[in-house]
């Protein structure tokens, strides 16, 4: 929420990531603003102190006995193989950081991605123009993807990235409240950012997707 102790930034980073794996078709848990009324900000044990409230917070939708794990891991189960091709391109496309991943248990281990609130950083802290220069080419695909991924889903995702179009990139940063204060000039670098690495972010995923001798397109890429 506003006035987290780490910074108002982390929310406008949520929103992004949210809406730019949607556009991805990526597995991200769906986003909700939650209005924190004034009474509520005035208790003693509140987390944000100073405020009248109230606040535009940043939530998503709980998963039910959901297993938190920092790996890429069940790729076999589910859909898993291409959920996790498509947050390969997410996190490269976003400059992911932190990796955590959502387990639903009840849902034969579907994966999800969440808590996006560090990305786009490479441990910087906050980000604005003058980052996002020194970040346009930085190459942060994740390091080992599992074997099994769904490489045709790669290729796909990558298709998405490479068109993704001036106008869909300032909707997604029309989806940030004002209330959080985020400069118009630094959601304007970061849709130019994100324009602009869709290209190198896309090749990247196109070869990771080529097989190597013997493998299926669903096997292991290199």
């Amino acid at each position: 929420m506003p006035g987290n102790h780490q910074g108002n930034q982390v929310l406008t980073n949520e929103v992004i990531v949210g809406e730019v794996g949607e556009l991805l078709g990526a597995p991200v848990r769906e986003r909700v603003l939650v209005v924190v009324p004034p009474a509520v900000c005035a208790w003693a044990d509140f987390p944000v102190r100073g405020v009248s409230g109230p606040l535009v917070a940043h939530a998503s939708h709980h998963v039910t006995g959901a297993v938190d794990d920092d790996e890429l891991r069940y790729t076999k189960r589910d859909d898993n193989a291409r959920r996790q091709a498509a947050m390969a391109g997410l996190w490269d496309l976003c400059v992911g950081e932190d990796p955590q991943w959502l387990y639903e248990t009840s849902a034969a281990y579907s994966v999800w991605s969440y808590d996006h609130g560090l990305w786009f950083t490479t441990g910087e802290g906050d980000w604005d123009e003058t980052i996002l220069e020194r970040l346009i080419d930085t190459d942060s695909t994740i390091p080992r993807l599992p074997a099994g991924i769904n490489l045709d889903r790669l290729v796909e995702v990558a298709d998405v990235i490479n068109q993704l179009s001036p106008e869909q990139l300032l909707t997604v940063m029309s989806a940030v409240p004002v209330e959080w204060g985020t400069d118009d000039r630094d959601l304007e670098a970061m849709a130019w950012f994100l324009y602009s690495r869709r290209r190198p972010v896309a090749e990247r995923l196109r070869k990771r997707a080529e097989p190597t001798s013997g493998d299926r397109r669903t096997g292991t890429p290199t």
